[in-house]
């Protein structure tokens, strides 16, 4: 018999060292961020396209914790996709995205005991690694839901006069 290999198309974007994917069905569109990206909305986390007010996620504040001197000065594109709410967001990346087609049985589920206290693992659930020519990728799958999560317990700690209860 033959067995058939089920693949899936995501698109594939570098943040910082990491490559991160999105299945292709959840990624809207794929921008020059400096074209669209002016005045105080900017430095806000929001940006406007077209008629859509879009948040802006920049998964290099997340990932590099205390390390803010290896952030890169700017990122040009930003992958469009939507929050758990139905709410568009776009995440900053690096360099122009790319459609990769990964078979599924490679997709591995991340242990939930590895997650905890580490950033870049609290906001992928799945990875793939990809070994070519003695050459090992890694490519994590990005959860939208946890990294809006994170973001918003991120916000919610900055903010003067919150109080964390101790549990």
């Amino acid at each position: 018999m033959h067995d058939e290999i089920k693949v899936a198309k995501f698109v594939v974007f570098k943040v910082m060292d990491y490559l991160l994917a999105l299945p292709i069905e959840d990624v809207l569109k794929a921008i020059n961020y400096s074209s669209v990206a002016s005045g105080g909305l900017r430095t806000m986390g929001v940006v406007q396209l077209g008629r859509h007010m879009i948040r802006v996620l920049d998964l290099h504040q997340h990932i590099s914790v205390g390390s803010l001197s290896q952030l890169p000065a700017n990122h040009p594109f930003l992958v469009i996709t939507r929050g758990s709410g139905g709410e568009l967001c776009g995440i900053l990346v690096d360099e122009p995205p790319n459609l990769v087609e990964l078979p599924l049985a490679m997709m591995q589920r991340l242990p939930m005991s590895q997650i905890q206290g580490n950033a870049l693992l609290e906001m992928v659930s799945h990875a793939a690694v990809l070994s070519q020519e003695n050459v090992t990728t890694t490519i994590f799958l990005l959860d939208v839901k946890r990294v809006l999560n994170t973001s918003m317990n991120d916000s919610q700690k900055r903010l003067p006069g919150n109080r964390q209860m101790a549990v």
